[in-house]
């Protein structure tokens, strides 16, 4: 099947029309294709807040059939032929945009790519059907939602009657405390929502020594572009809970139609005793089918707070491909000794795996 096949690499805004309609036509038709992740718009909104970023479009007969969005972290890597998954530390999903049947040995896509190795992590079970292999699975948590978000609460109460009992009794002494509470499902106005999103978590990694994913600026750039976008497949909604004139969480989610994908939770320490982020799930939860939203993604890790409203789970997958020549050999030894290293400093997590908001 690949003998017929040709690509294009090229910077990720500089696709042609035509491709961005084939990407965008491939991810509707497929559920597991669905998240804002691998969307063109999500790819493009990383190469606007930072460089290197690249898309492999792999031809047949002259039209796009599938797409590979790949990333190099630094011109050093570039020169190497070594890429990562698009955002890397930002990013909950990598893996190829592919229609369905398609299928090929990483050799043939590496080389399609002109790639020397590629490193990722975040490849969800879905993707083993294109014939590419990985290893390390890690779960991820999801809430389906398929009526509306009242039918779920009741369920959940049905299934775990203490967890929904303790939250409506959190729910009423916080309303007491402070005052009513609301909730803001999409905070248009979104500037001053994000900065304040931005500046807590900041101070949630410094306390509890992880890695300051925003002391980079083009993370922080990257999400200003996303909650500016008005795409359909790809935009950043940043949800809030306020009790009285008191601010309680919020939350920043990538939302693609029936995709809402959580990201960065945080939460107002003085309130730690209401269980603010759980409340704020709560509310998130009750209020997805006004947004239209069918599946709320928790992303990667398997932790208490996901899985208290989760009912439903897949695998992610990590791993390396290599060509096999001298600089993916380099390669190789090079990711070796980072991963060495990396097991005795904090782990840096990927978006929605960063220490949640209880």
């Amino acid at each position: 099947m690949s003998s017929g096949w040709t690509s294009r690499v090229i910077p990720a805004l500089e696709l042609r029309l035509e491709e961005l309609g084939a990407w965008d036509e491939i991810c509707r038709s497929q559920e597991h294709l669905r998240s804002p992740f691998l969307s063109s718009d999500y790819i493009r909104a990383v190469a606007r807040s930072r460089p290197l970023v690249y898309v492999c479009v792999i031809l047949a007969g002259g039209a796009p059939l599938a797409f590979l969005p790949f990333q190099f972290r630094t011109g050093l890597h570039r020169l190497f032929r070594a890429a990562e998954r698009v955002g890397a530390e930002m990013t909950d999903y990598f893996g190829l945009i592919a229609p369905p049947g398609f299928a090929a040995d990483t050799q043939t896509i590496l080389r399609l790519a002109r790639l020397s190795h590629l490193y990722f992590t975040h490849l969800d079970e879905s993707q083993l059907c294109h014939g590419l292999p990985a290893g390390q699975p890690e779960i991820g948590l999801q809430v389906r939602i398929r009526a509306d978000g009242e039918s779920y609460w009741e369920h959940l109460g049905r299934l775990d009657h203490k967890l929904v009992a303790d939250l409506n009794r959190r729910e009423r002494q916080l309303e007491r405390d402070y005052g009513p509470i609301r909730f803001c499902p999409v905070e248009q106005r979104w500037s001053a929502p994000l900065s304040n999103l931005i500046a807590y978590k900041r101070r949630q990694y410094q306390r509890t020594g992880r890695p300051d994913l925003f002391a980079v600026s083009w993370r922080r750039k990257l999400l200003e572009n996303l909650c500016a976008s008005g795409s359909t497949n790809c935009r950043g909604v940043i949800s809030s809970l306020y009790a009285g004139p008191v601010w309680v969480a919020s939350q920043l989610s990538l939302c693609s139609r029936q995709v809402l994908h959580n990201c960065f939770p945080v939460y107002n320490p003085a309130l730690a005793r209401y269980s603010p982020g759980r409340l704020l799930m709560k509310s998130i939860l009750q209020s997805a089918p006004s947004l239209g939203v069918e599946l709320v993604d928790r992303g990667a890790g398997d932790t208490a707070a996901k899985r208290d409203f989760a009912n439903t789970s897949h695998r992610y997958y990590r791993g390396a491909w290599s060509i096999g020549d001298g600089r993916s050999a380099a390669c190789r030894v090079a990711y070796s000794m980072v991963w060495r290293a990396a097991r005795f400093r904090p782990r840096t997590p990927a978006v929605s795996s960063a220490t949640s908001a209880d």
